[in-house]
């Protein structure tokens, strides 16, 4: 069956604590249902899924913990709400100590048809994540946690908590299911813990790639994939193809993953073997986004390294964007 993340009893509780007044209310408003057009049914611009305003969101992350675990590690941040479309928000938190986003979430309402749901859950709520990124700016990369492709910055180690609030989200808003579509293979690994890929056979490629890399530290199986050092059988390069995931909330849902044509396709594509063409990744590895320093024992006996050696051709084509547009969580 799909997995469906472990909500910790500290959040289950919290989640039943907070009343839609706590979270639709702001510091312009009252606190009576009233005053905030709960009960009328008027029209909700400014919040959120019609659910959250800015300091309904601050309020939650405080309650839920999140806000201090996020002070500890960059200090004071603001948080910001772009709701031009009630549904389809922007949350930024933006670090007042390094004067640039910490966490940056797009997200917005989607049917089920949009992963390639038919039939009776077509038309099944979700909530889509756009982009996240989740950075620390202050702090450098070292050899104890390189660069993964598309990095700007090392990660927060808060994937599993911000992972854990958008199911929470979720629920709040009634839809079935979080669904994201990850741009690279490392992002990938970040949400498979308790996401699967709606289509089988993609799910399957993946669990290859996974099994190729095996004992491998897993940045460097995921530059070896972006890099397309990986091969099958054939000698083909074995790419990281983006398709939707999604991390189920409704029985409906999770049998849609739990198919016999899910499974079978699955197991097809997991059983292909592929294998590193070393000679590839050591002409392709981008040493100059790597830390200073010589690197691992383990690196250098895999990649050959030379200090002295030019910058690889690829440099530019693995230059993460200033900006990156796609959903790449980090840990």
């Amino acid at each position: 069956m799909p997995r469906t993340p472990e909500l910790s009893t500290h959040a289950r509780r919290t989640y039943s604590r907070l009343s839609s007044v706590d979270l639709a209310a702001s510091a312009e408003e009252g606190l009576s249902l009233d005053d905030l057009g709960l009960e009328s049914g008027s029209d909700r611009v400014g919040l959120a899924f019609g659910t959250y305003s800015r300091e309904g969101l601050e309020r939650a992350l405080q309650a839920y913990g999140f806000a201090k675990r996020l002070e500890e590690r960059v200090g004071p941040f603001e948080l910001r709400l772009s709701c031009q479309d009630p549904f389809q928000p922007r949350l930024t938190l933006q670090s007042r100590r390094y004067h640039t986003p910490v966490v940056d979430l797009s997200l917005r309402q989607a049917p089920g048809s949009e992963v390639g749901f038919t039939r009776a859950v077509a038309e099944a709520p979700l909530l889509y994540v756009d982009s996240l990124l989740l950075q620390h700016p202050g702090r450098p990369f070292d050899w104890a946690r390189p660069p993964l492709p598309g990095q700007l910055h090392p990660g927060l180690s808060l994937s599993r908590d911000i992972l854990e609030l958008l199911h929470l989200m979720a629920r709040r808003i009634g839809a079935e299911g979080v669904a994201l579509t990850p741009a690279t293979f490392s992002a990938a690994c970040v949400y498979e813990p308790c996401f699967s890929f709606v289509d089988g056979a993609a799910q399957g490629r993946f669990s290859a790639l996974r099994r190729a890399g095996r004992g491998w530290p897993r940045w460097l199986l995921a530059w070896a994939v972006e890099l397309g050092c990986m091969r099958d059988a054939e000698g083909q390069q074995a790419l990281f193809t983006p398709t939707p995931m999604i991390s189920p909330l409704s029985r409906r849902l999770a049998r849609r993953l739990d198919t016999r044509g899910w499974h079978r396709a699955r197991r097809s594509h997991a059983q292909q073997v592929l294998s590193l063409d070393e000679e590839a990744l050591q002409a392709r590895f981008p040493w100059a986004r790597m830390p200073p320093g010589p690197p691992p024992e383990r690196v250098v006996e895999l990649l050959g390294y030379d200090p002295l050696a030019p910058a690889s051709p690829y440099q530019d084509a693995c230059e993460p964007a200033a900006a990156p547009p796609w959903t790449a969580a980090t840990s």
